[in-house]
């Protein structure tokens, strides 16, 4: 296994900018904001997510209290057969107190992900920032198929 250089992981993202291309990823920006409310469930007949209110951006900006929320990005990301993503926080939001998390992307996974967001400090993230970065590790072997789950394809 081996990490993809970030010139190699923007050839499969879309919707992004030479600025975001780091030496070992490329930054995932912000699209939209969505507070959680509710229970979720996950039972051994499937999932069912709180639900999701999306946070008003004003003058450009999201203005987020303590709490949880899960960012939509701007970049579509397609996962290829022979590699599988992990998302990572940007070091200046770890010393904002606000951490990122998200699950490991499959092979073949496409879509315009979600990445949940832990507000310890109220923060004040600009629409477009850059907040995560994406590596790729490349696999042993490519996969024979790709991921198939209930999220391939988000909006």
């Amino acid at each position: 296994m081996s990490v993809l250089s970030g010139e190699d992981v923007a050839n499969f993202l879309e919707n992004i900018s030479q600025e975001q291309v780091q030496v070992n990823g490329v930054d995932l920006t912000v699209e939209k904001i969505f507070r959680l409310k509710g229970v979720g469930v996950i039972s051994c007949d499937g999932v069912k997510l709180p639900e999701y209110f999306e946070v008003q951006c004003d003058g450009g900006k999201f203005f987020l209290e303590k709490g949880v929320y899960v960012v939509q990005v701007r970049e579509k990301i397609s996962i290829p057969l022979d590699a599988v993503g992990i998302c990572l926080p940007r070091s200046s939001l770890v010393r904002m107190g606000v951490q990122v998390g998200s699950a490991l992307w499959d092979s073949g996974y496409v879509g315009y992900s979600k990445i949940l967001l832990n507000v310890e400090n109220p923060i004040i993230i600009e629409k477009g920032a850059r907040f995560a970065q994406l590596i790729l590790i490349r696999c042993e072997k490519k996969a024979k198929e790709g991921y198939r789950g209930r999220y391939q394809n988000e909006q």
